[in-house]
């Protein structure tokens, strides 16, 4: 019971969203008020292009500087931070963490956004999408939460094309222990008509190849 105050924080969103695959679509209603496209232009311009193969998303709270982490990205100012809605916003600490501008890839003839959150015990990360000039939350990727040194719960996603159909598939797995090395696993593929992440079980998975990211930082406390 001991990861349950931070499970909530993290990982109870993951779980929700997998309930009901089309949570994306009904979340772009819960949106700030509309923004110019001034404003839009510069939180666009915060994000890095990375091309997507086979991409693994995962938190590392620990970043060193020496180290190549793509999702490390740029700290956001208040104002672009005041453009995410607030059904995301709701779920994150703002007084004791930081929001980043990672990366974005293309997605369905729209750039879809990945921000990093990190607090004070892990992290998590996070798609967007822009629609009427407004950031949309569209699926939780990654999270970390961590109480007791080596003791990690854990969400990470590997964003790719199962089936080559030019469509991108979601395969995540999330556990609530470190040395849990199997456990939940879910797939999701995105919609041409709503591009929403939906669920499916028609994917022949390359399980082999979908491992939980192994933190060197996991061996003590965040």
């Amino acid at each position: 019971m001991r990861h349950l105050p931070l499970l909530l924080v993290f990982l109870l969103p993951f779980a929700l969203s997998a309930q009901a695959p089309a949570a994306g679509a009904d979340v772009g209603s819960e949106v700030v008020d509309p923004t110019t496209t001034e404003e839009m232009f510069a939180f666009r311009n915060l994000f890095e292009e990375e091309n997507v193969g086979y991409l693994h998303v995962y938190v590392d709270p620990d970043v060193d500087p020496l180290e190549t982490y793509l999702f490390r990205g740029i700290e956001m100012g208040e104002g672009e931070v005041s453009l995410l809605p607030d059904v995301y916003l709701d779920q994150i600490d703002l007084d004791k963490g930081k929001v980043f501008a990672a990366i974005y890839v293309q997605g369905i003839e729209e750039d879809l956004y990945l921000v990093r959150y990190r607090g004070e015990q892990g992290g998590r990360i996070d798609q967007f999408a822009i629609r009427d000039q407004k950031p949309v939350h569209l699926k939780q990727l990654a999270a970390l939460a961590c109480n007791d040194p080596g003791d990690c719960a854990q969400l990470d996603s590997y964003i790719t094309d199962v089936n080559l159909d030019s469509r991108f598939d979601l395969i995540q797995i999330s556990r609530t222990e470190a040395g849990d090395t199997e456990g939940e696993r879910s797939v999701y593929t995105m919609t041409f008509e709503d591009r929403s992440w939906q669920a499916t079980e028609e994917l022949d998975v390359p399980w082999e190849g979908v491992t939980f990211y192994e933190h060197t930082s996991s061996s003590r406390d965040h």
